[in-house]
């Protein structure tokens, strides 16, 4: 009887060393982010952000979603007033700003439900976290025209921000609104992209590691890392706030046309890598002290087919170079600009209440 019990616990104790191996062993080389990629599917993370910790309450979501065959990645910014929806059966809800991040599998399966996409991984990040990626990386020069107020010796044209200055000017907005915020968010976030070559030498294992060291996130490191490749290798940005509609109780919610406007205008362009078929809207400025310059640049691109809305003279500081500013979070209208001028200098200051996809000032070069 007592040999039986040995065995028994022998076996036993076996079996669990057994799972114990097998499970570390997947741990440190499941990449779920390499598989979806070589099954040619969207990877959709959920990401949410605060100033700091309040509850784990945030105002800050979006869903981030990446196509590594189409080399395009995508973003939708959620309002905070998303009505999530809690519990089918009775009909429960409340609105996302009012629920923990601790709820989180309640908020990815109602936007699940809601957007018709799967979200299997989020990302929760604090402002400390923001601040010591973007030291980590060396800073981000940001273009800066009239959209914030000179403070912290900031000036019109190129500055240097570090992490402190960069999550200043995130929430140095008018009356605190969250849709700024995004915008601003964009501004850096797409800065990062156009210049992604130049934060080549931090995408390696010991920067990453460092960097995500303090972030709540269900990827894993190397998840992480192949992550980081399928940002390097794509070529183009979509963004869109969440389709939905106000309530009569100003809760945002989903419905099958918004639904669907979404799919066609957003997630349909993202995965099959659609070009652009509406007209290009630019603003053009002249920057310079040479009259005729903004006119010629009209014709020329009135002449590729897109639509020039104004045009006229910079109100900003005379300047020597021509620069691109996209306004909008989409990049392809701001790249077909860049290519038909032959101009490589891109900026961006996303301003969803403008009319012009591309604000282009021109400078004294374009006189040459």
């Amino acid at each position: 009887m007592k040999d039986k019990i040995r065995l028994i616990v022998s076996v036993t104790l076996i079996c669990i060393v057994v799972m114990g191996i097998f499970y570390v062993y997947r741990r440190f080389t499941r990449n779920a982010i390499e598989t979806l990629a070589a099954n040619k599917e969207l990877i959709n993370i959920l990401v949410t952000a605060s100033n700091e910790y309040n509850e784990r309450r945030h105002l800050f979501y979006a869903i981030l979603h990446f196509n590594p065959e189409k080399k395009s990645i995508g973003v939708t910014l959620i309002p905070p007033n998303y009505l999530v929806t809690l519990n089918k059966r009775t009909g429960k809800a409340k609105r996302l700003e009012s629920l923990s991040f601790s709820d989180y599998s309640d908020i990815i399966n109602s936007l699940e439900d809601d957007l018709h996409i799967t979200i299997p991984f989020y990302i929760e990040l604090y402002a400390s976290d923001a601040l010591k990626i973007i030291d980590l990386i060396g800073g981000i020069n940001l273009y800066l025209l009239d959209q914030v107020k000179m403070d912290l010796g900031f000036t019109t044209g190129i500055n240097y921000c570090d992490g402190r200055k960069a999550l200043w000017y995130i929430n140095k907005v008018e009356q605190n609104s969250i849709y700024l915020k995004y915008d601003r968010i964009l501004d850096i976030a797409l800065t990062l992209f156009t210049n992604k070559e130049l934060y080549k030498k931090y995408a390696h294992k010991k920067y990453i590691a460092e960097m995500v060291s303090s972030i709540n996130t269900n990827l894993l490191l190397q998840e992480m890392i192949s992550l980081i490749d399928v940002v390097y290798d794509a070529r183009t940005v979509y963004t869109t706030i969440m389709p939905g509609k106000m309530d009569k109780d100003n809760n945002y919610t989903v419905d099958d046309i918004t639904r669907k406007l979404y799919e066609q205008k957003f997630l349909r362009p993202l995965v099959l890598d659609i070009k652009d078929v509406e007209s290009i809207k630019v603003k053009i400025l002249n920057g310079s002290d040479i009259p005729g310059l903004a006119r010629k640049m009209r014709n020329v691109l009135t002449r590729e087919g897109l639509t020039v809305v104004e045009f006229g003279t910079s109100p900003y500081e005379i300047t020597d170079k021509t620069v691109i500013i996209n306004q909008k979070g989409n990049l392809n209208p701001a790249l077909k600009v860049s290519s038909i001028l032959g101009i490589d200098t891109m900026y961006h200051i996303v301003d969803s209440s403008q009319l012009a996809d591309v604000l282009v000032i021109v400078g004294k070069d374009y006189s040459q």
